[in-house]
Parts: structure tokens; C-alpha cells; sequence
């Protein structure tokens, strides 16, 4: 069914390529305006010519606050407040505890962690003022579990995780919900045309087509935290 959110007004955070730019598709396609957000000019300009002429690219670092509240502003002035709001940018660097320096600790928490917390406080308060709306947190798996050299990227999906149920105590009597994936490995490739049997990758169209369905449920709905993973990736 489309058209389901006609009318609507989305962000997508690191929205110009992989799982960013397949929400954003997605959401797009189901008749929301989408405002797209990345730190590369050039590559957020031509994902939102590819998505379509209601798809808005706004540069942003997410790991810098200034750039942040900037880009807030800017949607807000040109958009207006929105109704959906995905947290998906992030970055992912590997590296052991012993080896690690700070400057790599503190650049993984400020884009994944400090970057959802300033982002979402800016547009929280339209959303409040609307008495509405939808906050999803694409975190991972490594929010829920450790793995070697990946110790700053599960700190800062852990701490998503303890933000996010914070977070939707604090808003649920504004009827906004706050809903939190956390996917297995991610295929952001071309997808393939297995539909059955072995080869069945958790895919960035999957993750899309569950955000869809989080925002587009019943308004007395809400799925706090799910696991998503693929069926038979072997």
C-alpha cells in the first residue's frame, strides 16, 4: 500500500548510501518528504536526485554539534518539523583496547552516541509541540553484545539502548514513540533474488521495509526493541 505517509515529514541520518539511503527510499516511496542528511556534498546531492524530488540533502558532521544544530534549523526552516526521525548514521572503527587511542574512542562515541542525543534533541521539541511522532534508533547487535576490537562501536550501541529506553519513558505521554532495531550483519549491496533456502542475508531493503511498518503502525502501537536477523545467511 502506498501513500501511508503522505503528508509526513522524515530525517534520515546518514542517509546517502547503504542502509540510510534505503530507509530514506523507502519512506519516500510511501509519500513522506524526506530530508536526507550526510557529510559528504556531492554524494548526498545525487542519492536525493536518485530518490526523488521531495528527498532534501543537508550536509552534516554528526559528530559536531554546532553542525548538528545547524542542520536542525535548516529542516525546520525549509521543511518544517518532522514526524519521523531515524538515527542511522554512525561509524564502526575496530580496534583492541590496548591499542586504542583516544581520539578514535571519542570520535566513535561523539557520531554514534552524542550525535543521536544532540540530534534528536533538537527536533524534539516540534515533535512534542505536534503531540506526535516517531523517533527510530538503528542500532545493532553489538548494542547487545561485545565483540574483540569493536569495545568503543558496542559501547556506544549500549548506550543507544539505555538513551532510547530513556528516552521513550520521557516521551510516550506526548505520543511519541521510540523504537530501536538492532540488526545482524547487513547486506548493502544489490539485492539478489533469493527468496527461499540457503543465501537468505538480512538485506538494507529489510531493515526499509521494517521501518515502514514501525512508523505506519496503529498510534496505540509501539515495538520498543527488536533483533532483526537474516534466516539462512549460510
Amino acid at each position: 500500500m502506498k501513500d501511508q505517509l503522505a503528508g509526513k515529514i522524515a530525517v534520515v541520518t546518514g542517509g546517502s548510501r547503504g542502509i540510510g539511503q534505503a530507509i530514506a527510499k523507502a519512506l519516500y516511496e510511501e509519500g513522506a518528504t524526506v530530508a536526507i542528511t550526510g557529510r559528504h556534498e556531492e554524494t548526498l546531492r545525487q542519492s536525493a536526485k536518485q530518490i526523488g524530488e521531495r528527498c532534501h540533502p543537508f550536509v552534516c558532521d554528526q559528530k559536531d554539534p554546532t553542525a548538528i544544530q545547524k542542520m536542525a534549523s535548516r529542516v525546520i526552516e525549509k521543511l518544517g518539523n518532522p514526524d519521523i526521525l531515524v538515527n542511522n548514521a554512525g561509524m564502526m572503527r575496530s580496534e583492541y583496547v590496548q591499542e586504542m587511542p583516544l581520539e578514535l574512542w571519542n570520535a566513535v562515541l561523539a557520531t554514534n552516541l552524542t550525535g543521536v542525543f544532540l540530534t534528536t534533541q533538537a527536533f524534539l521539541p516540534g515533535m512534542i509541540g505536534k503531540d506526535r511522532g516517531d523517533i527510530v534508533m538503528i542500532s545493532s547487535m553489538s548494542g547487545k553484545k561485545g565483540d574483540p576490537g569493536a569495545s568503543a562501536y558496542a559501547a556506544s550501541k549500549f548506550g543507544v539502548q539505555g538513551f532510547s529506553q530513556s528516552l521513550m519513558y520521557e516521551v510516550r505521554k506526548h505520543n511519541i514513540r521510540v523504537m530501536v532495531l538492532n540488526p545482524s550483519s547487513v547486506d548493502t549491496n544489490q539485492r539478489t533474488s533469493v527468496e527461499n533456502g540457503k543465501g537468505l542475508t538480512l538485506h538494507a531493503d529489510d531493515l526499509a521495509t521494517t521501518v515502514v511498518h514501525l512508523v505506519t503502525l496503529p498510534r496505540c502501537t509501539m515495538i520498543r526493541d527488536m533483533d532483526i536477523y537474516g534466516t539462512n545467511p549460510f
